[in-house]
């Protein structure tokens, strides 16, 4: 019975706190302040107005207004006066995706489309919280490309796990062919009584024009995240019986967006156990996983030492690429791809700074974007070559004046 109520029941302060969420760092958005006018009745010049005094009363008014709204379409929509929530279609476009260079359909959702995804966001949170692993580092608050990167390493340094080598598995087209009905069949066996839940999901994921989940959407990456737990649980469920003794195939798996990771001490393990998820992902998911795995045989920590003094291509080491990082057992590098073009932004911005004393915003959120690869990795040589910690810190400079400037334009 406990299982069953994994969901959050439907109430205004819910509704409010998804608008709250919705509207972070977006009140002056036209799209926003257009919404804020209808359902909340506040105008932009009340809206700065009390910005400038931080007074939150008109805020306030607007998220009660629009959790007003939200409970009316949710009501019309449970007792069958209405089919779907009456949001704006979703606009796609392409965009090409600035470090893997591969060309996505990304999706621009109403700010009414993106309230609703943080309300059913909120609800299915305590089965979120039950289902999703702790080895998913993908779109979760606090989670991330550091994140994993830490995790990784923490994993190939510790002894006792024993780790040899690692499979990189890759999901193709995760999220388009993700079927919505997938979908909600796992929310339906997961939480069968959460009815107003059931179809706000079933109405947000209708909007996508191409049948799967949309790249964009908020609601959208925690449902792929949780169709993913499913797949790291089976992973780690493979066993083979040794001397009477059940083994796992996998000692570790873990999981960003699309890309799955599978850790052990044999290849033969891990051979089998990617064999069989792949056999299930198909057959159960209906996903495809990518015939193309990428091995990584670990070196032992003193082996990786030896070739670090060596020069050139022999210094290298194999190493797992995920995330924007290629993971050692002693050492953690940046992604060759994604080093060269922090470089090259490095390296122009320093001829900005010699030839007009300052820093471009468009490049400063680049640099700013950089900085964590070279913090989190061992560049210190590069870093100190290209002046990075300098260069870092004036376009940390060149954003906050901006952003004092719109401020005082806004009020």
């Amino acid at each position: 019975g406990l299982k069953k109520n994994r969901y959050m029941p439907l109430t205004h302060e819910l509704c409010e706190q998804a608008a709250l969420e919705a509207f972070n760092d977006k009140w002056f958005r036209r799209n926003y302040l257009a919404m804020a006018e209808k359902y909340g009745g506040v105008t932009r010049a009340e809206l700065q107005t009390a910005a400038r005094v931080a007074d939150m009363g008109p805020r306030l008014e607007v998220v009660h207004g629009v959790a007003l709204e939200m409970e009316q379409r949710i009501d019309d929509l449970l007792d069958g006066s209405a089919n779907d929530l009456d949001l704006d279609p979703v606009h796609t476009f392409p965009r090409i995706d600035g470090i893997s260079m591969k060309l996505r359909q990304l999706s621009d959702c109403c700010p009414l489309h993106q309230c609703f995804g943080h309300l059913a966001y909120l609800g299915l949170r305590p089965l979120l919280r039950a289902r999703l692993l702790p080895y998913q580092f993908a779109s979760i608050p606090k989670k991330g490309q550091t994140a994993l990167k830490r995790q990784v390493e923490r994993w190939l340094r510790r002894k006792s796990l024993g780790i040899q080598h690692a499979l990189k598995l890759d999901v193709k087209g995760a999220y388009e062919h993700t079927k919505q009905e997938l979908v909600l069949a796992i929310l339906q066996y997961e939480i069968p009584r959460a009815a107003w839940l059931l179809a706000v999901v079933r109405c947000l994921l209708a909007m996508s024009p191409n049948g799967g989940l949309l790249i964009g959407g908020y609601l959208e990456a925690w449902m792929f995240n949780l169709v993913a737990s499913y797949i790291l649980v089976r992973i780690l469920g493979y066993v083979k019986a040794r001397r009477g003794v059940s083994v796992p195939l996998v000692v570790r798996s873990g999981s960003y967006m699309d890309d799955l990771v599978l850790m052990g001490r044999r290849w033969a393990d891990i051979q089998s156990a990617a064999r069989k998820i792949t056999k299930w992902v198909k057959d159960t998911l209906h996903l495809t996983i990518k015939d193309s795995w990428v091995r990584v045989d670990f070196l032992s920590p003193a082996e990786e030492h030896r070739r670090r003094h060596l020069k050139g291509a022999a210094k290298g080491c194999p190493g797992l690429d995920m995330a924007g990082y290629v993971m050692h057992r002693t050492y953690t590098t940046v992604r060759p791809g994604i080093f060269k073009r922090a470089r090259r932004q490095y390296m122009r911005a320093g001829t900005d700074l010699q030839r007009g004393h300052f820093i471009p915003l468009y490049r400063s959120y680049r640099l700013i974007s950089y900085n964590g690869y070279f913090k989190g990795t061992k560049s210190r040589a590069a870093a100190e070559a290209l002046n990075q910690q300098k260069l870092f810190k004036s376009a940390k400079w060149a954003v906050r004046a901006a952003a004092i400037k719109e401020r005082s334009l806004a009020v």
